[in-house]
């Protein structure tokens, strides 16, 4: 009879990410995943063949928790500046997640992550990005390359280059963001609009 389980992986995902409240760690050790969870690091080999592993998983599952809210906010009304605002807020709201999406660019991870997480890692922006073009097409008429760029600048580099260094020093985010953001984000799509 199998030995029951006295953990989950989830437990173990969530112990290295609230490790990342500290500025200093940006890719946790087994060892201190292993302390913050109080599993033996044998134990945690178990479940996961190596450390890149463990961290690939953990920036997946972050990636898919942050898309969950992102898509949604692509599908409501006036779709851009919703999911502008949307990245702000959710770092704020969760700042180790935003700091778990951070450990690994995705190329990075496609050139040497782990094999058997390459497919998962290939297509973990399929359905954002599907989202996002859909919502180009409802508030430009047409995703062009173009239509596309502008948006991508609004609703990804904009938010996300307000909020970039508050993540890294694991600092809360402003509510101010929030308005800059929005402010920022909204003229960049209006001023597009007009010229198109």
């Amino acid at each position: 009879m199998a030995r029951p389980r006295l953990f989950t992986d989830d437990q173990v995902l969530d112990a290295a990410r609230d490790l990342l409240v500290d500025p200093a760690i940006t890719r946790p050790s087994i060892a201190a995943i292993g302390t913050a969870a109080g599993v033996h690091s044998g134990s945690i080999y178990v479940r996961f063949a190596s450390r890149d592993e463990l961290l690939a998983r953990l920036w997946l599952r972050a990636i898919r928790r942050f898309h969950e809210g992102f898509v949604t906010a692509l599908t409501g009304p006036s779709p851009l500046l919703a999911a502008a605002v949307f990245l702000p807020r959710y770092c704020r709201e969760h700042p180790t997640e935003a700091r778990a999406m951070k450990m690994f660019h995705h190329d990075e991870l496609l050139d040497v992550g782990p094999e058997e997480l390459r497919a998962a890692i290939a297509t973990v922006n399929d359905d954002m990005h599907a989202a996002l073009f859909a919502a180009v097409g409802v508030e430009f008429g047409a995703a062009d390359e173009r239509s596309i760029a502008v948006a991508e600048a609004a609703v990804k580099a904009i938010p996300y280059g307000l909020v970039r260094d508050y993540i890294a020093r694991a600092a809360p985010i402003p509510d101010w963001v929030d308005a800059v953001t929005a402010t920022a984000s909204g003229a960049v799509l209006a001023e597009f609009r007009a010229r198109s």
